[in-house]
């Protein structure tokens, strides 16, 4: 029997970034600009990791570079923790436990998020849009028919585009692969240049919560699951 269960903390991906209000997803794509500053919306994601597979929502936004924020939401949008960037560093934020961890943007994304992905690859993942962070930083990519980025790889991580959003090379949904998280992400909602990003992207930490060490956040993350 499958077990569904909040997405287990190591094996959620973009991770992808958000401080927004927990509103209803729908499956949309809002107007495509040719210049992206911010991309913030909805994903559910079901993730597989040491034979158990685990469902949840993602709430994210991102401005590339170097800043983004992610949700994972469990039942009734309830958070289950979230990772804020502000490169170099990243925050992960675990309210059950009222504690926070702030290290390198590379170890939290590992530990937090399962897989090693920068702010622009996560962007490029999602839009199809390559240029600076594809095959010259170690991707191999294929293109379908269309000539939208269909696939992608490299050492750590893989990816397969399993449906985009119509008249527009927007990935709907994707399967990926990275060390031992596998799993499905489904794009709901997307909309792009959205206003005062900046006012809600920021890694303030609650008053009373704890920092941590890497390994004490890990086994908080596990006893979570």
């Amino acid at each position: 029997m499958i077990r569904t269960s909040p997405l287990p903390a190591a094996a959620a991906l973009f991770c992808v970034f958000l401080a927004i209000s927990c509103r209803p997803a729908k499956p949309a794509l809002g107007p495509v600009p040719s210049e992206i500053r911010t991309l913030e919306g909805f994903a559910s994601i079901r993730t597989t990791r040491g034979g158990a597979t685990a469902k949840s929502r993602l709430a994210f936004l991102l401005a590339p570079p170097g800043r983004g924020r992610i949700e994972v939401l469990g039942p009734l949008d309830h958070r289950l923790f979230e990772v804020s960037v502000d490169e170099p560093d990243a925050v992960l934020i675990l309210p059950s436990k009222r504690a926070y961890w702030r290290g390198p943007r590379g170890e939290v994304f590992e530990s937090g998020l399962g897989f090693p992905l920068s702010l622009p690859e996560i962007a490029a993942l999602l839009l199809g849009r390559w240029d600076g962070v594809g095959p010259d930083k170690g991707w191999a990519l294929d293109r379908d028919s269309d000539g939208r980025v269909s696939a992608g790889r490299r050492p750590d991580f893989d990816f397969r585009i399993e449906e985009f959003f119509p008249a527009a090379p927007i990935a709907r949904k994707l399967t990926f692969r990275g060390g031992e998280n596998a799993g499905t992400l489904t794009v709901l909602s997307i909309e792009f240049n959205t206003s005062d990003p900046e006012a809600r992207i920021g890694s303030s930490i609650p008053p009373g919560y704890v920092r941590v060490s890497r390994s004490d956040m890990e086994k908080m993350l596990r006893d979570e699951n």
